[in-house]
Order: structure tokens, then sequence, then C-alpha cells
């Protein structure tokens, strides 16, 4: 799949927001932290880093319309790991 030329960076910026944080976070939360768009943020965590992240979508809140997806970190991965990954994922 071909990236935006900002992919790489938008990587770096949701790592960071996630980083240090012991429960999850809202994509709204991940957006204001790392000053990005909600949709970028969610696309990116959709396409680019599924290999890093826990998303859970809560199913009560679906059955009424409403998508409210939580993300955490599946272990604390350093910037170069995943930029390395996501170099890899581009092949």
């Amino acid at each position: 799949m071909r990236a935006y030329k900002n992919t790489q960076a938008n990587v770096v910026k949701i790592l960071q927001a996630l980083r240090g944080e012991e429960g999850p976070l809202t994509i709204g939360e991940i957006a204001r932290r790392s000053g990005l768009h909600k949709w970028i943020v969610s696309r990116t965590l959709d396409v680019w880093m599924t290999p890093f992240v826990d998303v859970r979508i809560v199913e009560e809140l679906q059955q009424v319309g409403i998508t409210m997806k939580f993300v955490k970190l599946k272990r604390d991965f350093s910037e170069e790991q995943v930029v390395r990954g996501l170099a890899l994922r581009r092949l």
C-alpha cells in the first residue's frame, strides 16, 4: 500500500501520544495530544499501526450508531522499531 508523504511523521506523533499511558486512549485524545486530525489518527492506526497497537471498539455504543475506539500500545516500542516496521509494510 502506498503511504502519504507524512505517514512516517504521523506514526511517530501517534506513538509519542500513546507512550507512557497505562490505559487506553480514545482517537480524539490521541488527536489532541499529537496535533493531528481525528480521521488521520484513525486511518493511520487502522492501516499502518495494527501490529503495534490494540484497538477495542465498544459494541454497546456501536449498536446505537456510535463508533468509539480505545487504543493502547501492545508494548513499549521504540520509534526506530515502528519506523522499521512501517518501511517493511511499504514493500
